[in-house]
C-alpha cells in the first residue's frame, strides 16, 4: 500500500517513468483520491503545454551571442 504520494511520484507517473507494478499501484491510488487526481491532471495539462513551447532561440539572441563571440579576443578567455 502506498502511504505518502509526493509531487515527484505524480511527475514520474505522468512521464511513465515507474516500474509497471508501481505505476499500476500509484495510478489506482490516484484514481481513488479526488485531490491526487486533480493534482495529476494538472501535471498532465502542464506537460501538454510544455510540448507547445517554441524550441528555438529568437534570432536576435543568436545575433547578440555571435557578435559577442566574435568580439572576444583569445586573451580575454584566459
Amino acid at each position: 500500500m502506498i502511504k505518502d504520494i509526493t509531487q515527484n511520484d505524480l511527475i514520474l507517473l505522468a512521464y511513465n517513468e515507474l516500474p509497471p507494478d508501481r505505476h499500476r499501484q500509484l495510478m489506482n491510488t490516484v484514481k481513488a483520491d479526488p485531490k491526487l487526481s486533480k493534482a495529476f491532471k494538472d501535471i498532465i495539462s502542464q506537460l501538454l503545454l510544455l510540448d507547445t513551447v517554441l524550441e528555438k532561440p529568437n534570432p536576435t539572441s543568436v545575433q547578440i551571442i555571435m557578435e559577442e563571440s566574435c568580439s572576444s579576443s583569445p586573451m580575454e578567455m584566459i
